[in-house]
């Protein structure tokens, strides 16, 4: 919420509601801007709606004796007195106790001042006296959000959106976008989304930024699956059906947002028509807009079973289950933490010190595992699947060492001895990281704690690199590329998961009883662009190991291109689409981090005539497929060599390379070639001193870089020099660094990436 409330803002406005599309996977790309409105209550007239949210006129509303006090609290409000303006609206209340025009007012002014107490004590007078009113049941929904009880807020806001018609207050979709943002940092990301999309294409809502970082961070997170950025239609019924009218009034309902009753006449439907397609995905939709991630999956699972759909549908609603609740667990693996208590840290420090299996983690690395209240470890370190590399050692994909899991070493508390403790530990890799430890801690006594962890399988399947020394970095990606390649492939067929009922993918290849399951598991590593893009053979060999046939890729026109949903871009030739088609499909795959059809547009794109189709309208376009194809590389000799033919390619058509220039300040910090950097950053200020955006974001990156202040001005210190690094775990690499990959490191206070943590209520 914004940090001074004005007047305007304190008593919103109505807007119309926008009415969802049958697709929301990329529904932000396609909005235009929101028209202004003016203020509506610049004076009070008797015959507007009266501002306490009930819906009625003023002059039939219980506010009409004590609304002529409104122009005195607003004019308080815009002129800062917000202290003086809750004293007001108390004393009215005294006076007044039918006045939930105030109460509107208090609740708002509450919320932003952070009071929450306060909030839900209002909230609670609101709503007795006016139960149904959609700005009381919000107020309930932000107190509720704010104690993070997300159930009970997702109930009240869905009350609120019944109870509000067609026409939303702002308030109402200021608490649904707040809300979005809270589902998606935990983990409810199916849900967050329609809250987010609401908010974004409500007709008249100014405020929609926060709605539209919402859906920018779930699509652009290479780290959240493709699985999960678009919501599931709903399935029409049989033609033939004698239900068909009751499902039509079902599906209109919540087309409205009247998701209890959409969901009663849905339940109702499904005792007539038990395991119908149609019926399911009506509940299915009203579970998510209801946050209930538990019926989600249960919903998934049972349209997974339905024999009318085709196997490939049924392997991806499967497949969603996964990923609609962040408790599910089919595809994760049990993770532990142990520890051991011991007199003095001391001598374990010394011989993990002298030991090759293990690398001490740099100082910033403890603060990540304290606590509030606790301690930070006085060292930690790496424990290693091999020796960490020598001087003259050659780097190859054979003897790169991988992390197994990290020891912490902390020291003598008051109330505590001193201990060691290892976190990050696979279940399967105990037996390895024990004995390692026996050489450095020997005859220690080992607790494993009571919460076993679960980690994702995609997670844990990229390998996570250490012990290579600087001499190594050159050779750093090509290594790493390899080395994914091994292991990733190995890691996901052999590791035992639940969804399997408890063996791996290569040991259920036989099992036709698994054949849907297998299809289903390999369905949503197709999902992990995190995965895919760094071996884009990966789906491919996956399939051969777990007898699922390969997915065959189909050449589309530019007409149905629009419909296909994002987690099935991958899986279309794009070859036969013309220039803006391609550019428009690389534009999908940037937003939702689909870098492997990017990637494969991008090079269509290139290979297609751009100069003689409409005037040469699509010459430029070229520069965008360089740019995606550089950004995305996996080595960064491949980023440079896009890099330079983009610049040929600039110079020859008399276009723009500022994109390019910008992009390459990255690129030469992360080969450490701080000369081509300054010589980047001249020929930046030489070419378009005279633009002031692409100035403003030269001094933006600079900023970021640690380089200069934020207004500009040099920063104090030390010479410039590639800022540190910490060799990443075979991360996608990309200039701007905003991936798993070895990068830049960026201070604290940066732009957010994809892979950032959502800020929640209660974060701050």
């Amino acid at each position: 919420m914004p940090d001074n409330p004005s007047a305007d803002r304190i008593l919103g406005h109505i807007v119309r509601r926008g009415k969802l599309p049958a697709s929301l996977a990329h529904s932000a790309a396609k909005l235009s801007a929101r028209l202004h409105l003016l203020r509506l209550f610049m004076s009070i007239d008797t015959y507007s709606i009266c501002p306490c949210g009930s819906g009625k006129k003023i002059k039939f509303c219980k506010c009409k004796d004590s609304v002529h006090e409104l122009d005195r609290v607003l004019k308080m409000i815009d002129g800062g007195q917000l202290v003086p303006a809750l004293d007001r609206l108390s004393t009215i209340l005294e006076e007044h106790p039918d006045a939930a025009w105030a109460l509107a007012i208090r609740g708002r002014l509450f919320m932003d001042l952070r009071e929450y107490t306060s909030l839900e004590e209002n909230a609670d007078r609101f709503r007795r006296l006016q139960p149904s009113n959609p700005l009381a049941l919000t107020q309930s929904a932000a107190a509720a959000l704010f104690r993070q009880d997300l159930s009970a807020a997702t109930e009240l806001m869905l009350e609120a959106l019944t109870e509000s018609g067609q026409t939303v207050d702002s308030f109402v979709l200021d608490v649904a976008s707040l809300l979005a943002y809270a589902l998606a940092g935990n983990g409810i990301l199916l849900t967050s989304r329609v809250y987010a999309t609401l908010a974004l294409v409500s007709t008249g809502y100014e405020d929609s930024r926060m709605a539209a970082n919402v859906l920018q961070q779930i699509n652009g997170d290479p780290s959240v699956n493709q699985l999960a950025k678009a919501v599931p239609n709903l399935i029409p019924p049989p033609e033939n059906a004698d239900w068909v009218e009751r499902y039509d009034e079902a599906a209109l309902l919540l087309s409205n947002n009247k998701v209890a009753l959409a969901q009663t006449k849905f339940e109702s439907l499904q005792r007539s028509a038990p395991l119908q397609p149609a019926v399911l995905s009506g509940l299915l939709n009203c579970a998510i807009w209801r946050g209930d991630h538990a019926t989600q999956t249960d919903m998934l699972v049972k349209l997974s079973q339905c024999e009318e759909l085709s196997f490939d549908e049924r392997a991806r609603f499967l497949a969603m289950s996964q990923m609609a609740s962040p408790d599910a667990d089919g595809l994760a693996v049990d993770h532990l933490e142990l520890s051991a208590d011991v007199e003095s840290i001391d001598e374990y420090q010394m011989a993990m010190i002298a030991n090759p299996r293990f690398e001490e983690l740099p100082a910033d690395a403890l603060e990540s595992v304290k606590h509030e209240s606790d301690v930070a470890p006085r060292s930690a370190f790496q424990i290693l699947d091999s020796n960490v590399l020598g001087e003259g050692d050659k780097l190859t994909a054979d003897n790169l060492p991988v992390a197994l899991a990290a020891v912490f070493l902390f020291g003598r508390e008051t109330d505590r001895s001193a201990r060691l403790q290892i976190i990050g530990l696979p279940a399967s890799k105990r037996a390895q990281v024990e004995e390692l430890m026996n050489e450095v801690a020997p005859n220690l006594s080992w607790t494993q704690a009571d919460e076993i962890g679960k980690l994702p399988l995609t997670m844990i399947a990229t390998p996570q690199i250490g012990g290579i020394r600087p001499e190594h970095q050159s050779d750093l990606d090509s290594v790493v590329k390899e080395l994914i390649s091994k292991r990733v492939p190995e890691t996901l067929s052999t590791t035992p998961v639940k969804m399997l009922g408890g063996v791996s993918l290569k040991d259920a290849a036989s099992d036709e009883s698994k054949s849907l399951l297998r299809a289903a598991m390999i369905r949503y590593i197709e999902g992990e662009d995190s995965l895919v893009a760094r071996d884009e053979e990966l789906i491919n060999q996956l399939c051969e190991i777990g007898n699922v046939p390969k997915v065959e890729r189909k050449k589309i026109t530019g007409e149905e291109l629009e419909e296909i949903p994002g987690s099935d871009l991958d899986r279309i030739d794009p070859s036969d689409l013309d220039p803006e088609n391609l550019i428009y499909l690389i534009q999908r795959a940037q937003q939702i981090s689909a870098t492997s059809i990017g990637r494969r547009a991008s090079k269509a794109l290139l290979e297609a005539d751009t100069e003689s189709v409409d005037d040469g309208r699509f010459i430029g376009a070229k520069i965008i497929a360089y740019s995606f194809l550089m950004q995305r590389a996996t080595e960064s000799d491949e980023a440079v060599d896009y890099l330079d033919k983009a610049k040929v390619y600039a110079e020859e058509h008399k276009l723009s390379d500022a994109s390019l220039l910008l992009a390459e300040l990255g690129l030469r910090l992360r080969r450490q070639e701080i000369d081509l950097f300054q010589n980047t950053v001249q020929a930046i200020v030489q070419k378009h001193s005279d633009n002031p955006e692409v100035m403003g974001r030269l001094q933006q990156i600079l900023a970021q870089l640690g380089l200069i202040n934020p207004d500009g001005t040099p920063r104090q210190g030390p010479g410039m020099g590639p800022p540190s690094q910490e060799p990443a775990g075979g991360g996608l690499w990309t200039p701007d660094g905003e991936s798993g990959g070895p990068a830049p490191a960026s201070p604290a206070g940066g732009e957010a990436s994809g892979g950032g943590k959502l800020w929640v209520p209660g974060m701050d």
